[in-house]
């Protein structure tokens, strides 16, 4: 069986789209210095090194050279003036690939995974930044654009599993995406437990796989070097300005993003530390026996009966209050503080049962103790507040009332369960919305008219 048989190849190395967009400059393309350093480093632990651009050993590779620098670069950008037009640019450079590949004389099919495996790591890289996590990115995303699919971290190592059957015949391709998984491409494995490790072997697995087709690599990237060093000696040492002060940058923004990480990670174990703290007791004296309070009517489960049964949402409704709670796992995507566009129902339905009853409303976010360090999401209490800040806006728009809803980030504290299984940490990555209803008056002895 050709393992470009599957839904990817189905698509030809066609135009998509109506984009335009510049020709970018900036990065290095493999063959330049940058790159060949990174090459040496890859031999050294027992990588293959990348592809001559012009010499016909990967025309796959060679190709996509442009959109290969962009992974990185996107990845780690913090912010971007314009996402709108860096996806129109992006989009065009993938047509300008597909362009390069078909005068290279790759097949269809080839060109067709290629750019579906190009568009994920694109989009993966993107969507890990403050500007493109948004949401917006995965709405308009390359993948939806060319290929009609809104996520193919899945798919991607799908397709792998049948190249790696064909090696000889798929080495091409084969490269090409592991150039993706060096640049920082994770998909799947990103959310799974251990993901990192099993990445790693599978990245070894592939380069062993690869090298077992291609053979070693010549230890040295140009024959010819000695005498084009020879005759720039004059020229190597002169350091331009631009370029010590850009190294400066770089590294003070390293500084910055190592300290943000560090801070971030104390800040977590602080918070929790905070959470664990207990008041000491007060002893009352016993009050006077006072007249049963009777069990208060359901304030909020009846009219959200029809969710309850479908497990959307969890309530309880207590004397004082009414709690609801809302899984994580199915209101947003992981690492995402944006809503599920299929959960909108559900949040309407919840605003309309917390409209009929008057009382100030709490929403609260909660994570497992894993720990999440990004830019956009420094530590967990961080994706706790925005996971909070989102569902309230949600309610209060509903409401039609913005000040009887107040958000908090709980982070890890107050789990309800023991962070020790994957089920667990799931059922602790919730949302929950408290009702603070005023309690029901007591019928007190002597009150009300006499017989």
């Amino acid at each position: 069986m050709n393992p470009l048989n599957d839904p990817v190849s189905a698509e030809r190395a066609s135009g998509h789209g109506a984009f335009t967009a510049s020709r970018s400059g900036f990065g290095p393309a493999p063959g330049d210095e940058a790159w060949q350093a990174d090459a040496l480093h890859e031999q050294a632990h027992g990588f293959p090194g990348p592809a001559a651009s012009g010499d016909g050993g990967n025309p796959l590779v060679a190709a996509a050279n442009a959109l290969l620098n962009l992974i990185p670069q996107i990845r780690y950008t913090v912010h971007h003036p314009n996402p709108a037009w860096l996806r129109e640019h992006l989009a065009n450079e993938i047509r300008q690939f597909e362009q390069r590949a078909r005068d290279a004389l790759a097949s269809p099919e080839q060109i067709g995974a290629a750019r579906y495996c190009l568009c994920t790591a694109l989009d993966e890289a993107a969507a890990l930044t403050p500007w493109g996590g948004s949401g917006d990115w995965s709405a308009n995303s390359l993948l939806v654009a060319f290929h009609n699919e809104t996520w193919g971290g899945e798919k991607f190592f799908e397709l792998l599993n049948r190249l790696m059957q064909q090696p000889r015949e798929q080495l091409n391709l084969l490269e090409l995406l592991y150039y993706c998984l060096v640049l920082g491409f994770e998909g799947r494995y990103r959310v799974l437990d251990n993901g990192r490790a099993q990445l790693d072997d599978l990245r070894h697995t592939l380069a062993r796989t690869i090298r077992s087709v291609r053979g070693d690599y010549d230890a040295a990237l140009s024959t010819h070097w000695r005498d084009e060093i020879a005759r720039e000696d004059s020229q190597r040492f002169a350091v331009p300005l631009w370029a010590c002060a850009a190294l400066t940058v770089l590294l003070g923004f390293g500084v910055y993003v190592g300290l943000d990480l560090a801070l971030a990670g104390r800040s977590d174990k602080a918070f929790a530390m905070i959470g664990r703290l207990q008041v000491p007791g007060v002893r009352l004296q016993a009050a006077e026996p006072q007249s049963v309070r009777p069990v208060p009517p359901p304030r909020l489960a009846g009219f959200l009966a029809p969710e309850i049964a479908e497990g959307l949402v969890e309530v309880r409704d207590l004397a004082d209050r009414s709690v609801i709670v809302l899984r994580g796992d199915g209101l947003f995507e992981s690492g995402s503080a944006s809503v599920i566009d299929r959960y909108q129902p559900t949040l309407a339905r919840v605003a309309a049962a917390l409209a009929q009853v008057p009382g100030a409303v709490v929403v609260a976010g909660y994570t497992d103790n894993v720990p999440v360090h990004s830019a956009r999401f420094p530590s967990n209490w961080d994706l706790s507040v925005e996971r909070a800040q989102a569902v309230a806006s949600i309610l209060a728009a509903r409401l039609g009332d913005s000040t009887r809803v107040r958000a908090e980030g709980r982070g890890a504290t107050d789990p309800v369960a023991p962070n020790d299984t994957a089920a667990n940490r799931a059922r602790n990555r919730r949302v929950e919305i408290t009702l603070r209803a005023a309690p029901p008056k007591l019928a007190t002895p002597g009150s009300g008219d006499a017989p």
